[in-house]
């Protein structure tokens, strides 16, 4: 199935904004501040200037988290009674270089105490505590355990260490358990409202915040040592590990990337690494494509990452070169294993029909657990939609593995709610990992694609469009262009994805096939672009294609504009003959995003400002907006969720009452009382009726007989638990649609409409 292209550009910005924006930046221009305006970044004076540049940020102070004055004042006890403190750190780029980050960041202020640090190995060890690995650190003597980027699932584990004699800290940032931790102090953006500025960081972002307090409460014992030593590090964590770098993320990874980008200062450990693959320096592109798969690699090939802390952290530049030799062969390794699992994998698909199949799931026996992730990931930005991969044991009758998002489906959630089907889980909202028996694979898959059915309506299956932000002509690909899209890195994957740029009726010249050296897995073809009537020309890339791929005559191209060792070069993302395409006007300006803005939105349109509990009550303020041919503009805020045994009591109550006095009561008039859907209340009429109590129903009315007498029978537990799902639904509906990227809200449900498409091609 061919994936549709769409267009964000109908809706041009205003040329005072334009002006404004050409202010802040010598090289911004006109696109720059296009894509800045469908993006939704439109108030040039408040918005903009802190979004392009870190100086104009005002950091968020780390005392903002709850638990924080309880984690330094266990600090000081340890310090006080001169306790020994390890790290617990987890085995992805950003647990290690959270690990190191803390590692160095404590030693100035707890010098010997710091005695270890401890890191799962990734080849027989899952992600956070466990017993073995707590009775090590106890062998060792420490009485306190900071973690990083772990380990708020592990209340079991916690209260072992306690049985120890060893208290924890954790500074986490994946989900939280709704059961109480029983941690000393709780570290964890999560426990922050949506759109604080801090909810969206990684776990190395948490480690770093830390660090900002504990340098504040004890300046006289940390001076000799800058913190701002240790965003060259908290800006590959965080880049690597895929978060929406906006609010704190943006400013920790640009001041980070700042510092990467002066060669002279890197650390010896990420010099060496850069020096097999680049030219030594570090933006966010050699982060994405050289450094973070090298450290990723080491645990999946290798399982122990103790070396790469000590690469991390070294200040020996021999030291340092050996580990990195070291390491780009396991990331060899890597990539040939994980070429092999992809093939197996896209022959698998091939035998699906994906006109019904909303999410990818596919298992095999022989897969490594380690890979599967990646290969997840291959899979979604192949497919365009969601994909699960499993490594099934028939021994053990179980099944592990990995699953990764397309960037709207928020598969945490997707999974939380069927999590009666597995044996545990944890990750983000668009990267999950996850265990379950065999016998269960069925039913998940079938759950997850009733889940997605429901969230995107009747609409059949279809790959998500390939966004395409702007249309450019071959001659203005050059240095100019770069530079204006430049001033918005760094960028991510969800939230502010690199820009996708649309160039027509061009010829594909000097096509040649190339393999990349010293990694036989990879293969592309290099080519001219050429505009025959501007007579111009371009270089340009397409990764994993051959000469057979490339039609003749004109062509339509997506390209990403990108620069690679001082090359610049358009990576083609997908192509069509000329006349073959099919664009459509994306329907950016259909939505204007005022959640959770005190402040306001200054534009005209319909106002939203109740939080949408339903697919259906969001499609009815979609149709509205279509008939009265206005821009919706969300102005709701995430309500406080409901809690379901309140909702009952409350829902009985008002039944009782109108029982005694013999009156009706109105669906919807409930439904707006006890702020719920009306599918809801037929659960809770359901669970009163096994009650005894008998409900006459009168057109949208309905009366109560109670009896003299209320008993439980065997269904109204049943009842109940249907009640309590619905109600947890509509929480999760009400967090989706208060939190999702407006990008995801767009694409999920397709205003496409002549209002909504202006402009179009």
């Amino acid at each position: 199935m061919q994936r549709p292209w769409q267009v964000y550009s109908a809706d041009p910005a205003p040329p005072n904004f334009i002006e404004a924006v050409k202010k802040l930046h010598p090289h911004a221009g006109a696109i720059t501040a296009q894509l800045l305006w469908q993006r939704g970044y439109r108030d040039a004076l408040q918005q903009v200037p802190p979004f392009l540049d870190w100086r104009h940020y005002e950091s968020a102070s780390p005392l903002e988290f709850p638990d924080m004055a309880a984690a330094l004042g266990r600090l000081q006890q340890a310090l006080d009674q001169q306790e020994k403190v390890a790290i617990w750190g987890d085995f992805d780029t950003d647990g290690v270089t959270a690990t190191a980050v803390l590692w160095e960041g404590l030693k100035p202020l707890l010098g010997t105490q710091l005695v270890d640090f401890y890191i799962p190995n990734r080849q027989c060890d899952s992600h956070g505590l466990s017993r073995h690995g707590l009775e090590t650190l106890n062998e060792k003597g420490v009485s306190l355990i900071i973690t990083c980027d772990t380990g708020c699932t592990n209340a079991a584990e916690i209260a072992f260490a306690r049985t120890l004699g060893i208290d924890v800290i954790v500074t986490d940032h994946h989900a939280l358990e709704p059961t109480p931790l029983g941690a000393v102090a709780l570290i964890n953006p999560r426990q922050l409202s949506p759109n604080h500025p801090l909810h969206h960081l990684s776990g190395v972002g948490v480690a770093y915040k830390f660090l900002e307090a504990v340098y504040a409460t004890w300046p006289e014992k940390t001076q000799g040592y800058p913190l701002e030593n240790l965003l060259d590090l908290v800006a590959i964590g965080l880049i690597a590990d895929l978060v929406e770098l906006k609010g704190e993320c943006r400013y920790l990874a640009q001041r980070g990337l700042d510092q990467l980008g002066k060669h002279q200062t890197l650390r010896p450990g990420i010099a060496a690494l850069l020096g097999r693959v680049s030219k030594n320096t570090a933006w966010q592109r050699e982060i994405s494509f050289a450094l973070a798969p090298r450290l990723n690699a080491v645990s999946r090939i290798h399982g122990d990452v103790g070396p790469l802390v000590r690469l991390l952290t070294t200040q020996d530049k021999e030291e340092a070169k050996q580990l990195a030799r070291k390491i780009d062969k396991m990331n060899s390794e890597r990539k040939r294993l994980q070429k092999q699992i992809a093939q197996a994998a896209h022959a698998k698909v091939a035998q699906l029909d994906l006109s019904v199949t909303r999410v990818i799931l596919l298992t095999d026996e022989n897969w490594p657990l380690s890979l599967l992730g990646l290969v997840a990931g291959e899979m979604v930005k192949t497919y365009g939609r969601p994909a699960i991969l499993l490594q099934t044991n028939a021994a053990t009758g179980m099944a592990a593995g990995s699953a990764r998002s397309d960037g709207v489906v928020d598969l945490y959630e997707a999974l939380r709610c069927q999590g009666h089907l597995l044996e545990g889980f944890g990750g983000h909202p668009y990267a999950a990992g996850f265990r379950l028996k065999i016998e269960h694979i069925a039913l998940l898959e079938a759950a997850l694609n009733q889940f997605l059915a429901q969230q995107e309506g009747t609409a059949t299956a279809a790959p998500q469009p390939l966004r395409i932000d702007l249309e450019v002509t071959l001659k203005q690909l050059n240095d100019a262009l770069f530079k204006e899209l430049e001033i918005l890195a760094p960028f991510d994957s969800t939230h502010h994805p690199l820009p996708r740029l649309l160039v027509r009726h061009v010829e594909l010249t000097e096509v040649q096939e190339n393999k990349v050296k010293n990694d036989p897995t990879r293969r592309y073809v290099s080519m001219m672009l050429l505009d025959p009537q501007a007579k111009q020309t371009f270089p340009a890339k397409w990764w994993d294609h051959q000469i057979g791929d490339c039609p003749k005559g004109a062509c339509d191209l997506v390209i990403e504009l990108q620069q690679w060792q001082s090359s610049l070069s358009a990576v083609i993302q997908d192509l069509r003959p000329s006349g073959t395409s099919i664009i459509e006007a994306a329907p950016f300006q259909a939505l204007i995003d005022g959640r959770n803005c005190p402040r306001g939105v200054a534009e005209t349109g319909l106002r939203v400002d109740t939080c949408p509990t339903s697919w259906e009550n969001w499609r009815q303020w979609i149709q509205r907006a279509k008939q009265e041919q206005q821009p919706l503009i969300l102005a709701y805020s995430l309500p406080k969720e409901q809690d379901a045994l309140e909702v009952w009591q409350k829902f009985l109550t008002r039944c009782q009452k109108a029982g005694q006095q013999g009156t009706l009561l109105r669906r919807e008039a409930l439904c707006q009382e006890l702020n719920i859907e009306a599918m809801t209340l037929g659960y809770a009429l359901r669970a009163l009726a096994t009650l005894g109590v008998k409900v006459e129903n009168t057109g949208d009315r309905f009366r109560c007989q109670w009896p003299p007498q209320i008993k439980l029978s065997p269904d109204t537990t049943t009842a109940l638990e249907a009640f309590r799902a619905a109600i947890a639904a509509e929480n999760f509906r009400r967090r989706y649609f208060a939190t999702a990227p407006l990008q995801a809200l767009q694409e999920t449900h397709k205003l496409a409409t002549p209002f909504f498409n202006r402009g179009g091609t």
